[in-house]
């Protein structure tokens, strides 16, 4: 059992924190490997195996290295309650080698360390670039059209013990987080994690409570002087089913009309300038620069200028739009009569 020690400052600042990079890697951890996970992760799993991208190998490595779980610095450690995913993959990018090498340290040494660990002290910056693109194109292709959906029973989850806190104090919201997790009025949260004993003063910063809809039969915990520490429990009320595909209907392209909400999805694949942005949608220069000049005054994208050129990204709004309208699969091919 590990005690969480809480003052009061650190009951002050508890929050709820809405993690996409969490939740990639609990829905790609595969059975017999992770436990605790459970069947929603399953359902999921075999629904978007098929798709998985090559690109996303390396991540995917990475997260099933070992039954232990993840090295620490794949957690992203941020002040945002809201995350977006590129944040945290940018988080990840800039973490130094030292902090890589003594990250992998407690999953072995030589011949024992998993070689999706090893390789990682080995390439460096590479390692993690490799990491970080496959996680993104595992996010895109897999998990962008059903994350609309669990972030919402997140954010209800989250309502709900919000109101918890607010009626029955912050103790009794902790206590209700799972069976593992026990609330003590001397301001100690006790939680169970298999034969790990030990104490930890939380030191002012808080804790993180991450609910994750893909696991269901326990909690995690990451805790450290040099970090903030965080909670991952599943959701307390029964959640919904793995959400089911969107419709075939663009939402997108009701919003924005069809030519834009394609300039937006350009432009959400990589940051371009209005020439490559025009190579991309095979239109003239100054037909993008009128599409840009628009999703700019919507606040959908930035645009700064790089010596000669301008470059075009998107905003957190841009991004939350395109997540919560993903591209509609294509229809299957039809057969010409006979």
């Amino acid at each position: 059992m590990i005690a969480l020690k809480f003052g009061v400052a650190d009951l002050a600042k508890t929050r709820f924190v809405i993690s996409p990079l969490d939740h990639l890697m609990a829905g790609s951890a595969r059975q017999g490997v992770h436990q605790g996970t459970g069947s929603r992760s399953e359902r999921w799993w075999r629904d978007v195996r098929r798709h998985v991208p090559d690109r996303a190998r390396r991540f995917l490595d990475v997260v099933n290295a070992s039954p232990i779980g993840v090295p620490d610095f794949m957690v992203a450690d941020l002040d945002a309650v809201r995350r977006q995913l590129d944040d945290e993959l940018d988080a990840l990018l800039a973490v130094p080698q030292q902090v890589v090498e003594e990250g992998v340290a407690p999953f072995g040494s030589g011949t024992g360390l998993p070689t999706a660990l090893a390789r990682l002290c080995d390439d460096g910056t590479r390692g993690l670039r490799e990491v970080s693109d496959g996680a993104w194109a595992l996010f895109r292709t897999c998990l962008a059209p059903d994350w609309p959906e669990i972030r919402r029973a997140l954010e209800a989850d989250i309502a709900v013990r919000a109101r918890t806190a607010a009626r029955s104090g912050i103790g009794a919201m902790l206590d209700s987080l799972h069976p593992n997790a026990v609330w003590r009025d001397e301001g100690v949260l006790e939680c169970t994690l298999g034969e790990l004993e030990g104490s930890f003063d939380l030191g002012g910063r808080g804790l993180e409570l991450r609910p994750n809809f893909f696991v269901q039969q326990s909690i995690g915990l990451l805790a450290g002087p040099d970090r903030q520490s965080l909670l991952l429990h599943p959701l307390g009320a029964p959640a919904a089913e793995p959400p089911t595909r969107p419709s075939t209907a663009d939402g997108l392209a009701a919003v924005l009309g069809p030519a834009r909400a394609r300039v937006l999805r350009v432009i959400a694949g990589g940051g371009c300038s209005t020439a490559e942005l025009a190579q991309r949608l095979g239109v003239t220069p100054p037909s993008a620069s009128a599409h840009a000049a628009a999703l700019r005054a919507a606040g959908l994208i930035g645009t700064r200028r790089e010596g000669r050129q301008v470059r075009h990204t998107l905003t957190d709004v841009g991004q939350d739009l395109l997540l919560d309208n993903p591209q509609p699969p294509a229809p299957a091919p039809t057969s010409a009569p006979a």
